[in-house]
């Protein structure tokens, strides 16, 4: 385990001081369900708020004269699961996790969903290791080809793009609605709905409402090509 360790600590760029923390941001459920050890549900919980943070500290100063809704545009692009699944399988983060029999036998190492949440689990880790102004550093590294190709005319705020689709076509907006809540108050995923003219377009999940509706409108698009 310890070389494993090593070889992710090169991929990622990072040094932990306490392995610990590193072998628990790994840690998925339903391994620790089988194996009586702590989850990185808590880790993950963190490491989303850091994310938040420094993605809105880089884009502030990166585009001094954006106003606050293009901020939030490239933002969502930056920080939505889609995104953080891509930064995961780039740091082959898939090949370190600790997952339970039956979550490795379905695949569980390359589910976007579960790789996302150990992307925020590990960002959770390095702040608690370090400090904020170093994981704005290795957050930094991890998201440079998207930081490059990013720009205010290239979003992927899909429900921005649905709404303005649906306008100019049939003059209606879309309604998004929650259809179910599981897990615990500081882990909870939404699945959410999306709506056009009463009838389901397109179903999203997320650990917040903002990512389940931003996924919901994606696939809404997806169908509506």
């Amino acid at each position: 385990m310890k070389e494993e360790l090593k070889d992710l600590e090169e991929k990622i760029g990072y040094n932990f001081k306490n392995q610990v923390i590193l072998k628990q941001a790994l840690t998925h459920s339903s391994y620790a369900s089988e194996n009586q050890v702590e989850s990185n549900q808590r880790l993950e919980f963190l490491g989303d708020a850091v994310l938040e943070l420094a993605v809105r500290n880089y884009l502030f100063y990166e585009y001094p004269h954006l106003k606050e809704g293009e901020l939030s545009k490239l933002k969502a692009c930056l920080v939505e699961e889609t995104t953080l699944a891509k930064v995961a399988k780039s740091l082959c983060l898939g090949d370190f996790l600790r997952l339970g029999k039956g979550e490795r036998q379905s695949g569980g190492n390359k589910k976007g969903t579960i790789l996302a949440d150990t992307l925020e689990a590990l960002i959770g880790a390095i702040y608690l290791d370090s400090d904020f102004l170093t994981v704005c550093g290795v957050i930094r590294n991890w998201f440079e080809p998207w930081l490059k190709k990013l720009s205010p005319e290239n979003t992927s705020d899909f429900k921005t793009r649905l709404q303005i689709l649906l306008q100019k076509q049939c003059h209606i907006l879309p309604a998004y609605r929650v259809l179910n809540i599981i897990g615990p108050d500081h882990a909870k995923q939404f699945t959410i709905g999306v709506f056009i003219n009463g009838k389901l377009w397109g179903k999203g999940v997320g650990r917040s409402r903002k990512r389940a509706e931003q996924e919901a409108a994606k696939q809404a698009l997806n169908r509506l090509k």
